[in-house]
Parts: C-alpha cells; structure tokens; sequence
C-alpha cells in the first residue's frame, strides 16, 4: 500500500497452520536471494510480499567463541539509512518479515560471507515491483569498524561508537 508498517521479524509464511508463532520452528530470519523464490517458506512473500527495511546499520561478530568482535556497518555515503531488501507475510493477524540477504561485496567479505540486500535509490523501485535480478544490492557501499561488545539488553548510542 506504500505506507509503513511494523512487523515482527522471523517470517512465518501465511499457511502455516499453528496457533502460536513460537510454534513455527524452520529458520525465516533471512531468506537467500539465491534461492528464496523457489522455497516453500518464501515463495509468497517472494511474488506478493516484498518490502523495505530501514536501517542505521547492522552488526557482525567476528573471532572465536567466548571473545567474540562486533563491528557496526554502516552506509559509506550520503544517504544515511540502508534499505535493505525484505519479504512479508501476514500469518493470523501477524505481520512478519524477514531481510533478504546475498553474497558479501569487497566492503565486508573481511568480517562475514553474506551481507544484507542493500538497495540503492535506483533499485528500491524495481525490488518492490518483483524484479528477478540477483545481482540487485551488490554495489552497496559501506564500512564498518569494531565496535565495544554488548549484551541483548544493551541499548544507546555507544553500541555503535567505535573503540
């Protein structure tokens, strides 16, 4: 409808037959774009249900378990917010969503293989009219650094200060 909307993250497709959303169990927090429009989790939301997930950035977590290195990645240029391709399904009454992801550009290949979708100005329209182009978001550009480790219950600017 072009408006915005909140989802809660972790896809559940709209045929799933559970009661609770705790009761769908397969892994939908990201969908590959390699192969999302073929799996049965994605198919729906791949033709009817895509999105835009804004964002000021992400985290990855690099080295060994136990002392772990968040870096923040962030935009590069300009425009501040990353959108960052998405897919929808309304399961119930939920509205859920999950980020689409793909092989990672020369920008972040140091801290993790996979990256998110990241659109630019020129492909947010065609994502959202079904575009079939795998090689849509791979020239977004972006840094990172490390930033000071937190736990879940962290929140503040300081997440994303670097060290």
């Amino acid at each position: 409808d072009g408006g915005s909307s909140y989802a809660r993250w972790w896809l559940i497709p709209s045929w799933f037959k559970g009661d609770d959303p705790k009761d769908w169990k397969a892994t939908t927090f990201n969908a590959r774009i390699e192969d999302a429009a073929g799996k049965p989790s994605f198919r729906g939301a791949w033709k009817y249900g895509r999105c835009l997930i804004p964002a000021a950035g992400y985290y990855e977590w690099t080295g060994e378990k136990g002392s772990k290195q968040p870096h923040f990645i962030r935009s590069a240029g300009n425009e501040a917010t990353l959108w960052f391709a998405g897919l929808m399904s309304r399961w119930n009454d939920l509205l859920t969503c999950t980020i689409v992801t793909r092989a990672a550009n020369g920008d972040v290949d140091q801290v993790h293989t996979r990256m998110p979708v990241i659109l630019n100005a020129d492909e947010r329209e065609g994502w959202l009219a079904g575009i079939e182009d795998s090689g849509i978001g791979a020239g977004a550009r972006l840094r990172h650094y490390p930033v000071p480790r937190f736990g879940m219950k962290d929140d503040g600017p300081e997440l994303i200060e670097p060290i």
